[in-house]
Protein backbone atom coordinates (compact mmCIF):
# COMPACT_ATOMS: atom_id res chain seq x y z
CA UNK A 1 0.00 0.00 0.00
CA UNK A 2 1.33 3.06 -1.20
CA UNK A 3 2.29 5.75 1.52
CA UNK A 4 0.09 9.09 1.21
CA UNK A 5 1.82 11.97 0.08
CA UNK A 6 1.52 15.27 1.55
CA UNK A 7 1.55 18.98 -0.06
CA UNK A 8 2.01 21.81 1.90
CA UNK A 9 2.22 24.98 -0.04
CA UNK A 10 4.38 28.07 0.85
CA UNK A 11 3.09 31.55 -0.38
CA UNK A 12 5.59 34.26 -0.45
CA UNK A 13 4.45 37.70 1.07
CA UNK A 14 1.89 39.80 -1.11
CA UNK A 15 3.12 42.23 -3.38
CA UNK A 16 1.64 45.17 -1.34
CA UNK A 17 3.38 43.46 2.20
CA UNK A 18 6.45 43.59 0.38
CA UNK A 19 6.20 47.08 -0.50
CA UNK A 20 5.47 48.03 2.93
CA UNK A 21 8.41 45.58 4.46
CA UNK A 22 10.46 47.41 2.35
CA UNK A 23 9.34 51.39 3.48
CA UNK A 24 9.07 50.28 6.56
CA UNK A 25 13.09 49.29 7.19
CA UNK A 26 13.64 52.58 4.98
CA UNK A 27 12.15 54.95 7.08
CA UNK A 28 13.43 53.36 9.96
CA UNK A 29 16.91 54.18 8.78
CA UNK A 30 15.64 57.61 7.71
CA UNK A 31 14.61 58.93 10.71
CA UNK A 32 18.05 57.13 12.62
CA UNK A 33 20.00 59.34 10.09
CA UNK A 34 18.29 62.34 10.39
CA UNK A 35 18.21 62.58 14.05
CA UNK A 36 21.74 61.30 14.41
CA UNK A 37 22.59 64.47 11.55
CA UNK A 38 20.91 66.68 12.96
CA UNK A 39 21.40 65.83 16.90
CA UNK A 40 24.97 64.44 16.99
CA UNK A 41 27.11 63.90 13.72
CA UNK A 42 27.17 67.31 12.13
CA UNK A 43 27.13 69.39 15.51
CA UNK A 44 30.10 67.48 16.12
CA UNK A 45 31.79 67.94 12.82
CA UNK A 46 31.55 71.39 13.12
CA UNK A 47 33.12 71.43 16.38
CA UNK A 48 35.87 69.18 15.24
CA UNK A 49 36.26 71.08 12.18
CA UNK A 50 36.24 75.13 13.81
CA UNK A 51 33.67 75.63 11.31
CA UNK A 52 32.78 79.00 13.68
CA UNK A 53 36.61 80.49 12.99
CA UNK A 54 36.12 79.63 9.28
CA UNK A 55 33.05 81.85 9.21
CA UNK A 56 34.70 84.86 10.91
CA UNK A 57 37.41 84.16 8.22
CA UNK A 58 34.81 84.58 5.62
CA UNK A 59 33.13 87.73 6.73
CA UNK A 60 36.59 89.10 7.33
CA UNK A 61 37.80 88.17 3.51
CA UNK A 62 34.52 89.37 2.27
CA UNK A 63 34.73 92.70 4.11
CA UNK A 64 38.37 92.88 2.78
CA UNK A 65 36.77 92.13 -0.74
CA UNK A 66 34.40 95.05 -0.31
CA UNK A 67 36.76 97.76 0.83
CA UNK A 68 38.44 97.14 -2.37
CA UNK A 69 35.49 98.15 -4.39
CA UNK A 70 34.66 100.89 -1.61
CA UNK A 71 38.36 102.41 -1.56
CA UNK A 72 38.35 102.45 -5.63
CA UNK A 73 34.65 103.98 -5.68
CA UNK A 74 32.98 101.07 -7.61
CA UNK A 75 30.15 100.80 -4.86
CA UNK A 76 29.17 102.97 -1.93
CA UNK A 77 29.02 101.90 1.61
CA UNK A 78 25.80 101.37 2.88
CA UNK A 79 23.97 100.92 6.03
CA UNK A 80 24.00 96.88 5.33
CA UNK A 81 27.33 94.37 5.32
CA UNK A 82 26.29 92.68 2.42
CA UNK A 83 27.80 92.66 -0.95
CA UNK A 84 23.92 93.35 -3.04
CA UNK A 85 22.87 96.39 0.18
CA UNK A 86 26.25 98.30 -1.18
CA UNK A 87 25.03 97.65 -4.71
CA UNK A 88 21.76 98.48 -3.89
CA UNK A 89 22.55 101.89 -2.37
CA UNK A 90 25.28 102.54 -5.01
CA UNK A 91 22.44 102.91 -7.15
CA UNK A 92 20.61 105.24 -6.15
CA UNK A 93 23.99 107.29 -6.10
CA UNK A 94 24.74 106.64 -9.20
CA UNK A 95 21.07 108.09 -9.97
CA UNK A 96 21.43 111.35 -7.98
CA UNK A 97 24.52 112.31 -10.17
CA UNK A 98 22.23 112.73 -13.43
CA UNK A 99 19.01 113.72 -11.52
CA UNK A 100 20.41 116.63 -9.91
CA UNK A 101 22.31 119.60 -11.10
CA UNK A 102 24.19 120.60 -8.20
CA UNK A 103 26.44 118.48 -5.72
CA UNK A 104 24.22 118.96 -2.67
CA UNK A 105 20.76 118.69 -3.59
CA UNK A 106 19.37 117.26 -0.04
CA UNK A 107 20.49 117.25 3.59
CA UNK A 108 19.06 114.08 4.25
CA UNK A 109 21.67 112.23 1.53
CA UNK A 110 24.51 114.05 1.91
CA UNK A 111 26.32 111.32 -1.01
CA UNK A 112 23.39 112.24 -3.47
CA UNK A 113 24.21 114.56 -6.13
CA UNK A 114 25.92 116.01 -9.50
CA UNK A 115 29.35 114.70 -7.94
CA UNK A 116 31.96 113.07 -10.66
CA UNK A 117 32.59 110.62 -7.96
CA UNK A 118 28.71 109.42 -7.88
CA UNK A 119 29.42 107.96 -11.25
CA UNK A 120 30.67 104.61 -10.67
CA UNK A 121 30.60 103.48 -14.06
CA UNK A 122 32.64 106.35 -15.53
CA UNK A 123 35.18 106.06 -12.45
CA UNK A 124 35.59 102.46 -13.82
CA UNK A 125 36.31 103.14 -17.19
CA UNK A 126 37.64 106.28 -16.84
CA UNK A 127 39.84 106.71 -14.27
CA UNK A 128 40.48 103.10 -13.83
CA UNK A 129 40.56 101.55 -16.96
CA UNK A 130 41.22 104.97 -18.92
CA UNK A 131 39.32 103.56 -21.71
CA UNK A 132 36.54 106.18 -22.89
CA UNK A 133 35.66 104.87 -26.35
CA UNK A 134 34.81 101.38 -23.85
CA UNK A 135 32.63 103.42 -21.25
CA UNK A 136 30.50 104.86 -24.12
CA UNK A 137 30.02 101.82 -25.98
CA UNK A 138 28.40 100.24 -23.45
CA UNK A 139 25.94 103.29 -22.58
CA UNK A 140 24.87 103.31 -26.41
CA UNK A 141 24.83 99.33 -25.47
CA UNK A 142 22.08 99.58 -22.76
CA UNK A 143 20.58 102.42 -23.56
CA UNK A 144 17.71 100.45 -25.16
CA UNK A 145 14.88 103.11 -23.64
CA UNK A 146 16.75 105.99 -24.45
CA UNK A 147 16.87 107.49 -21.38
CA UNK A 148 19.82 109.13 -22.05
CA UNK A 149 21.66 111.22 -24.93
CA UNK A 150 24.78 110.41 -26.07
CA UNK A 151 27.62 112.42 -27.38
CA UNK A 152 30.86 111.67 -28.26
CA UNK A 153 32.67 112.04 -24.93
CA UNK A 154 32.00 110.77 -21.20
CA UNK A 155 31.18 114.40 -19.91
CA UNK A 156 28.35 114.24 -22.80
CA UNK A 157 26.35 111.21 -20.97
CA UNK A 158 23.40 113.00 -20.03
CA UNK A 159 19.87 112.11 -18.75
CA UNK A 160 16.91 113.37 -20.17
CA UNK A 161 14.72 115.78 -19.29
CA UNK A 162 11.42 113.94 -18.64
CA UNK A 163 13.00 111.58 -16.90
CA UNK A 164 15.20 113.46 -14.88
CA UNK A 165 12.45 115.24 -13.38
CA UNK A 166 10.20 112.25 -12.33
CA UNK A 167 13.45 109.83 -11.33
CA UNK A 168 14.35 112.61 -8.76
CA UNK A 169 11.07 112.90 -7.25
CA UNK A 170 11.04 109.47 -6.23
CA UNK A 171 14.49 108.74 -5.89
CA UNK A 172 13.74 111.63 -2.53
CA UNK A 173 10.94 110.34 -1.83
CA UNK A 174 10.46 106.54 -2.06
CA UNK A 175 12.18 104.29 0.11
CA UNK A 176 10.96 101.13 0.13
CA UNK A 177 12.36 99.25 -3.16
CA UNK A 178 9.29 97.28 -3.71
CA UNK A 179 7.25 100.10 -4.04
CA UNK A 180 9.21 101.44 -6.67
CA UNK A 181 7.43 102.75 -10.00
CA UNK A 182 7.83 100.60 -13.41
CA UNK A 183 10.16 103.49 -14.73
CA UNK A 184 12.49 103.39 -12.00
CA UNK A 185 12.72 99.75 -12.08
CA UNK A 186 13.35 100.30 -15.59
CA UNK A 187 16.34 102.23 -14.94
CA UNK A 188 17.46 99.96 -12.19
CA UNK A 189 17.14 96.71 -14.38
CA UNK A 190 17.89 97.71 -17.65
CA UNK A 191 20.40 100.60 -17.76
CA UNK A 192 22.42 100.57 -14.23
CA UNK A 193 22.01 96.63 -13.59
CA UNK A 194 23.40 95.98 -17.00
CA UNK A 195 26.34 98.33 -16.61
CA UNK A 196 27.33 97.34 -13.12
CA UNK A 197 27.28 93.55 -13.14
CA UNK A 198 27.54 92.87 -17.24
CA UNK A 199 30.19 95.45 -17.98
CA UNK A 200 32.23 96.45 -14.90
CA UNK A 201 32.01 93.87 -12.20
CA UNK A 202 32.15 91.09 -15.09
CA UNK A 203 35.62 92.76 -15.88
CA UNK A 204 36.64 92.97 -12.44
CA UNK A 205 36.10 88.83 -12.19
CA UNK A 206 38.16 88.49 -15.29
CA UNK A 207 40.72 91.05 -14.92
CA UNK A 208 40.95 91.70 -11.32
CA UNK A 209 40.88 94.91 -9.12
CA UNK A 210 44.05 95.47 -6.21
CA UNK A 211 43.84 98.76 -3.82
CA UNK A 212 46.34 99.13 -1.38
CA UNK A 213 48.14 95.37 -2.48
CA UNK A 214 44.79 93.61 -1.97
CA UNK A 215 43.33 91.45 -4.59
CA UNK A 216 39.66 91.62 -4.99
CA UNK A 217 39.71 88.39 -6.82
CA UNK A 218 42.03 86.49 -4.19
CA UNK A 219 39.77 87.45 -1.68
CA UNK A 220 37.01 85.69 -2.79
CA UNK A 221 38.95 82.54 -4.10
CA UNK A 222 40.15 82.20 -0.85
CA UNK A 223 35.97 82.61 0.33
CA UNK A 224 35.33 80.50 -2.58
CA UNK A 225 37.92 77.43 -0.71
CA UNK A 226 36.44 78.10 2.32
CA UNK A 227 32.63 77.79 1.76
CA UNK A 228 33.66 74.30 -0.41
CA UNK A 229 35.51 73.05 2.62
CA UNK A 230 32.39 74.10 5.11
CA UNK A 231 30.38 72.52 2.47
CA UNK A 232 32.21 69.28 2.44
CA UNK A 233 31.95 69.01 6.52
CA UNK A 234 27.69 69.13 5.76
CA UNK A 235 28.36 66.74 2.97
CA UNK A 236 30.89 63.93 5.06
CA UNK A 237 28.39 64.56 7.93
CA UNK A 238 25.31 63.18 6.31
CA UNK A 239 26.95 60.33 4.84
CA UNK A 240 27.97 59.08 7.90
CA UNK A 241 24.90 59.77 9.47
CA UNK A 242 23.57 57.69 6.52
CA UNK A 243 26.14 55.07 6.89
CA UNK A 244 25.52 54.22 10.96
CA UNK A 245 21.61 54.25 10.31
CA UNK A 246 22.15 51.77 7.80
CA UNK A 247 24.54 49.13 9.70
CA UNK A 248 22.32 49.40 12.29
CA UNK A 249 19.00 48.63 10.46
CA UNK A 250 20.12 46.81 7.90
CA UNK A 251 23.43 45.02 9.36
CA UNK A 252 24.07 44.64 13.27
CA UNK A 253 20.20 44.19 14.06
CA UNK A 254 19.84 41.26 11.49
CA UNK A 255 23.39 40.03 12.13
CA UNK A 256 21.93 39.54 16.03
CA UNK A 257 18.75 38.83 15.19
CA UNK A 258 18.62 34.59 15.47
CA UNK A 259 16.44 34.66 12.29
CA UNK A 260 18.13 37.22 10.64
CA UNK A 261 15.15 39.69 10.56
CA UNK A 262 15.13 43.33 10.00
CA UNK A 263 13.59 45.25 12.62
CA UNK A 264 10.09 45.63 9.91
CA UNK A 265 10.32 41.76 9.59
CA UNK A 266 10.33 41.49 13.36
CA UNK A 267 7.27 43.73 13.94
CA UNK A 268 5.13 42.48 10.98
CA UNK A 269 6.24 38.44 12.06
CA UNK A 270 8.11 37.48 8.67
CA UNK A 271 10.95 35.55 7.57
CA UNK A 272 13.55 35.52 4.47
CA UNK A 273 14.33 32.18 3.29
CA UNK A 274 16.64 30.62 0.89
CA UNK A 275 14.62 29.77 -2.15
CA UNK A 276 16.55 26.07 -2.81
CA UNK A 277 16.21 24.77 0.47
CA UNK A 278 14.03 26.77 2.55
CA UNK A 279 16.20 27.77 5.24
CA UNK A 280 16.79 30.92 7.10
CA UNK A 281 19.66 32.85 5.06
CA UNK A 282 22.93 32.91 6.80
CA UNK A 283 25.23 36.14 7.69
CA UNK A 284 26.75 36.10 5.04
CA UNK A 285 23.00 37.05 3.13
CA UNK A 286 22.91 39.42 5.64
CA UNK A 287 25.75 41.42 4.60
CA UNK A 288 25.16 40.74 0.99
CA UNK A 289 21.89 42.64 0.61
CA UNK A 290 22.97 45.00 3.31
CA UNK A 291 25.47 46.52 0.54
CA UNK A 292 21.79 46.32 -1.61
CA UNK A 293 20.03 48.47 0.83
CA UNK A 294 22.68 51.18 1.58
CA UNK A 295 22.67 51.91 -2.08
CA UNK A 296 18.73 52.69 -1.18
CA UNK A 297 19.39 54.21 1.89
CA UNK A 298 21.37 57.15 0.54
CA UNK A 299 18.45 58.87 -0.92
CA UNK A 300 16.94 60.56 2.08
CA UNK A 301 20.77 62.30 2.03
CA UNK A 302 19.63 65.68 0.34
CA UNK A 303 16.90 66.12 3.28
CA UNK A 304 18.81 65.88 6.23
CA UNK A 305 20.24 69.12 5.74
CA UNK A 306 17.12 71.00 5.88
CA UNK A 307 16.59 71.76 9.01
CA UNK A 308 19.60 73.83 9.37
CA UNK A 309 20.02 75.37 5.72
CA UNK A 310 16.39 74.69 3.34
CA UNK A 311 16.26 72.91 0.58
CA UNK A 312 17.48 74.83 -1.66
CA UNK A 313 21.01 75.06 0.01
CA UNK A 314 21.00 71.12 -0.03
CA UNK A 315 21.40 70.95 -3.88
CA UNK A 316 24.36 73.15 -3.73
CA UNK A 317 26.06 70.54 -1.71
CA UNK A 318 29.04 67.87 -3.37
CA UNK A 319 27.95 64.50 -4.28
CA UNK A 320 24.74 65.11 -2.42
CA UNK A 321 22.46 65.09 -5.02
CA UNK A 322 23.82 62.90 -7.51
CA UNK A 323 24.00 60.21 -4.79
CA UNK A 324 20.45 60.58 -3.56
CA UNK A 325 19.29 60.97 -7.06
CA UNK A 326 20.76 57.66 -8.45
CA UNK A 327 19.44 56.06 -5.03
CA UNK A 328 15.82 57.11 -5.97
CA UNK A 329 16.18 55.33 -9.36
CA UNK A 330 17.36 52.16 -7.82
CA UNK A 331 14.23 52.40 -5.61
CA UNK A 332 12.21 52.58 -8.35
CA UNK A 333 13.66 50.15 -10.54
CA UNK A 334 13.27 48.06 -6.90
CA UNK A 335 9.67 48.70 -6.73
CA UNK A 336 9.20 48.05 -10.56
CA UNK A 337 10.88 43.97 -9.52
CA UNK A 338 8.08 43.56 -6.35
CA UNK A 339 5.34 44.76 -8.95
CA UNK A 340 6.09 42.94 -12.16
CA UNK A 341 8.15 39.49 -10.34
CA UNK A 342 5.84 36.45 -10.04
CA UNK A 343 7.15 35.55 -6.42
CA UNK A 344 6.89 39.63 -5.48
CA UNK A 345 10.49 39.51 -4.92
CA UNK A 346 12.42 42.78 -4.64
CA UNK A 347 16.32 43.74 -6.28
CA UNK A 348 17.61 42.49 -2.79
CA UNK A 349 15.74 39.08 -3.08
CA UNK A 350 17.01 38.59 -6.07
CA UNK A 351 20.38 39.27 -5.27
CA UNK A 352 20.70 36.94 -2.11
CA UNK A 353 18.17 34.47 -3.73
CA UNK A 354 15.73 34.77 -1.42
CA UNK A 355 11.88 34.77 -0.77
CA UNK A 356 9.67 36.64 2.07
CA UNK A 357 6.97 34.19 3.34
CA UNK A 358 5.17 35.46 6.38
CA UNK A 359 5.83 33.50 9.81
CA UNK A 360 2.51 31.61 10.38
CA UNK A 361 3.11 30.20 7.18
CA UNK A 362 6.38 28.56 7.97
CA UNK A 363 5.48 27.98 11.74
CA UNK A 364 2.47 25.97 9.83
CA UNK A 365 5.61 24.21 7.60
CA UNK A 366 7.42 23.20 9.96
CA UNK A 367 4.01 21.66 12.45
CA UNK A 368 3.48 19.49 9.60
CA UNK A 369 7.23 18.20 9.08
CA UNK A 370 6.91 16.81 12.79
CA UNK A 371 3.39 15.72 12.27
CA UNK A 372 4.92 13.43 9.72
Amino acid sequence: MEEEQKVFELHPLSKWKRILLSLGDYFIAFILSFALFNLAIFPLGKVICHTEDKNDQVEVLEDKANKVLIDSGIIFESGGVEFEDHVNYTFKVFLSYYCFDNENPTESYPQYGHKIENEVIRTYYINIKDNEALYLSYFNEHNMDGMFTIGDTASSVVLKEEYKELLSAELLEVTDESKYSTLMKNFRDHVFARLFYLDVYKDIQKNDLVKDGVSYNKCLQQVKDIMISLQWVVTGSALISVVLSWSIVYLIYPLINRSRRTMTMSIMKLDKLKIGNMDYINRKNVVLQSFYYFLLALSPLIILPVLYFGFAYTFNLPLIFILSALSLILAIVSLFFILFNQYNRSGSDLLTFTVVVPTSELDELYRVKLNG
